[in-house]
């Protein structure tokens, strides 16, 4: 008798609960992950060279997505970063997971690719600070559960607009050999060859590009329909040149990720602070803004303004097509992963003995960094002698109704996104990069043979020649569990 009357009273309280009653609920959430005074000097991210900042006037942050039914809720989280570790994510995950009681792996936390972020993972030469990696990991997990504290009843929606305008191929074809790192004159590819590679230097890109901007779009239920929030994704890598202080430094900043959300909000909901906007990364590896295939453009932009001219296309294109979604209170919501072992290409002996000879040169080292890219990538090469054989590679793939949102940790290859969003048996389809970890760049088997600077081994570039192709096949079973 005394369980009958707990599952009454629990029933009951259940019944009572319209957010329990079957219905979607969504909340989301932007929180400042700007470093403190006291992480001051901090490494920045996204150069060969280690630099640091003494401080920022512009604010980074991180921003969440969640909606689900009474069974099932999952978060979307983009981090002003320009990479995390797994190490970081997870704990972040942990964090969260204890705030809220949803199962960690129902979170993505993924980083935008900003090279104008503090460093949260080891890149070349540039180190992490371990207490603003902590610090992070909190803030995130404090975006998280923001988002949870916010959830409210909700219908969700999703998408695909188009610009064709700011994505292009970054690797072309070479009519010239040129040395690589390692000392080989055997690659027909090079990366942001320059207008300057002209007169027959180069001949066509080396791939193709993805202009689509899927979105997930929610808002309240009730009478007034208020928007809350959106996931966009764009595969674009990023646009740099970041605003700068009086006195001519870098600041930090969130790239036209940031610029996109700012711009997107006041495009929806107007004169309000709680809407939040955000735009994940695409499969951008291979992907950036410059087209090489014309002339070098006259216009010199001043600091952040390239990004937010890309920002407001990228937003008009994307607000055209929120305008066509038809939203939905009910429909199916699933989440599935799969780790994969894969292999890592390591250095011989050959390449060792290489490493340590370039290396030996004290000119190599200027102002406490190495200088040619030689010296940088033979130090890459004895680093990536301590990585182990095989490395756990995680993937994730939801399911939003016709929606399907797939993760990668890795810098992936346009083709692969492209090829994934064929196979899927879903009618719309989002591919974000560089979530739930970092696992370096993700060619394919056949832009690893044409060589280039994504290619190269490096803490950057390590994953075995055929991981793409175990990746995507790994993706294909996993369709199936969610269809």
């Amino acid at each position: 008798m005394n369980r009958l009357l707990v599952f009454a009273f629990f029933l009951a309280c259940w019944i009572s609960d319209p957010a329990q009653a079957g219905s979607l609920r969504a909340g989301a959430d932007v929180t400042d992950i700007t470093p403190l005074p006291s992480h001051y000097p901090i490494s920045t991210a996204g150069s060969m060279a280690a630099s640091f900042l003494d401080g920022t006037e512009e604010r980074i942050h991180c921003r969440t997505l969640m909606l689900g039914d009474e069974k099932t809720l999952v978060s979307f989280t983009l981090v002003d970063s320009c990479l995390i570790p797994r190490e970081l994510a997870d704990s972040a995950k942990r964090i969260a997971s204890e705030k809220t009681g949803i199962p960690a792996e129902h979170f993505t936390i993924a980083a935008t690719h900003t090279h104008s972020a503090p460093t949260a993972t080891p890149a070349f030469q540039s180190n992490p600070s371990v207490s603003y990696q902590i610090y992070l990991a909190e803030r995130i997990a404090d975006s998280i559960a923001s988002a949870f504290a916010k959830l409210e009843p909700a219908e969700a929606g999703w998408a695909v607009g188009e610009n064709r305008d700011q994505v292009f191929n970054r690797r072309w074809f070479v009519n010239e050999p040129y040395a690589n790192p390692f000392g080989d004159m055997t690659d027909e590819v090079r990366m942001n060859p320059g207008y300057d590679m002209g007169g027959g230097k180069v001949s066509k890109p080396a791939g193709p590009v993805d202009p689509t901007i899927p979105l997930l779009a929610v808002r309240s239920s009730q009478g007034d329909k208020k928007p809350l929030g959106l996931l966009a994704n764009y595969a674009l890598h990023y646009v740099g040149n970041p605003s700068r202080t009086a006195d001519g430094k870098a600041q930090l900043s969130g790239d036209y990720f940031d610029r996109f959300a700012k711009v997107m909000a006041e495009k929806v909901a107007p004169g309000r602070d709680d809407y939040v906007a955000i735009l994940s990364n695409g499969t951008s590896g291979d992907i950036n803004n410059v087209n090489f295939a014309g002339p070098a453009p006259e216009k010199k932009y001043e600091p952040g303004e390239r990004m937010m001219e890309v920002a407001k296309s990228v937003a008009d294109s994307a607000y055209a097509a929120l305008a066509t979604i038809e939203y939905q209170t009910d429909f199916p919501i699933a989440v599935v992963a799969r780790e994969l072992d894969l292999g890592v290409r390591k250095p011989d002996a050959t390449d060792l003995a290489r490493a340590h000879e370039i290396l030996s040169s004290p000119e190599q080292l200027i102002n406490g960094n190495l200088k040619p890219v030689e010296a940088i990538y033979a130090r890459e090469t004895l680093q990536m002698r301590e990585y182990p054989d095989t490395v756990p590679v995680r993937l994730q793939a939801y399911r939003l109704g016709d929606l399907c949102i797939l993760t990668t940790p890795c810098e992936t290859f346009v083709e692969i996104g492209l090829e994934l969003k064929q196979l899927s048996p879903f009618g719309t389809n989002m591919v974000i990069e560089l979530a739930n970890g970092y696992n370096g760049y993700l060619p394919t088997p056949q832009q690893h043979g044409w060589g280039g600077y994504e290619t190269w081994r490096a803490k950057s570039s390590y994953l075995e020649v055929d991981a793409s192709v175990k990746v995507v096949a790994a993706f294909k079973e996993l369709f199936g569990e969610l269809d």
